[in-house]
């Protein structure tokens, strides 16, 4: 592969559409998912390469990264889109076993993705290339029911921070932030009514706004360790 752009979490939702509209804009990519899925089909019939790994622990992450430098000498950038999302258990042991794995795709992943592939990350020209890190409004203000998806989004956030400094100047590390961007089958009418009340522009914003911030951090060369909230501006209204 010739530099390309690799997309975590790419088998679904959001990643799928970021995965399919780089692909659109002309950047080549290489697509991570976790399960077979239509939308992986998909992203195959759209002429992007896969790859198939279970963020879940340090040995199944240390695989994938060394199958990520056997595919590409070089790449363009990371984002970081894979992620865990359901509410705390309150079940003690069930809660410590739901926080090791929110932590390891959230955390852990990004940060050793980051530390293997930054030698590798080349941007076009004299411009440094790109980690962006898909966060959450949750980091600003988070919901005490999905307490353990809040914290480890946060650390992501931090995590943004400081690979900035670390991995400057070479290498941009940004965050998108999104907020009710797409809803799921479990979210009751009731609730996406309550979510669309406390959103100023009160409509479900769709995965294209993400892609469209994750395009302009790319195509800027003199931004990072930035946040850009994609949340229509939910985030101001919650208490």
């Amino acid at each position: 592969m010739d530099n390309p752009i690799l997309v975590t979490g790419a088998g679904r939702r959001v990643g799928f559409h970021i995965a399919s509209r780089l692909k659109q804009d002309g950047y080549d990519v290489l697509a991570h998912y976790r399960t077979e899925t239509d939308d992986v089909q998909k992203l195959r019939h759209l002429g992007i390469q896969t790859i198939q790994a279970d963020l879940q622990d340090t040995s199944s992450i240390m695989v994938f990264i060394e199958q990520l430098q056997q595919l590409s000498q070089s790449y363009r950038g990371i984002v970081h889109n894979a992620s865990a999302f359901t509410p705390t258990s309150e079940d003690l042991n069930q809660a410590a076993e739901q926080y090791q794995h929110f932590f390891t795709v959230h955390m852990l992943a990004p940060f050793l993705i980051n530390q293997a592939l930054s030698a590798t990350l080349k941007g076009p020209g004299d411009d440094p290339a790109d980690i962006i890190h898909i966060t959450d409004i949750n980091v600003e203000n988070p919901t005490p029911r999905f307490d353990i998806y809040g914290t480890t989004k946060a650390g992501l956030h931090n995590l943004t921070v400081v690979s900035a400094k670390k991995l400057a100047p070479n290498i941009k590390v940004n965050s998108v932030a999104p907020g009710p961007v797409l809803f799921t089958e479990s979210h009751s009418q009731e609730v996406r009514q309550k979510m669309l009340a406390e959103t100023p522009l009160a409509r479900e914003g769709g995965a294209e706004p993400v892609y469209l911030a994750i395009k302009s951090l790319l195509e800027n060369p003199f931004i990072t360790g930035a946040t850009i909230p994609v949340d229509g501006g939910r985030r101001l209204s919650k208490a």
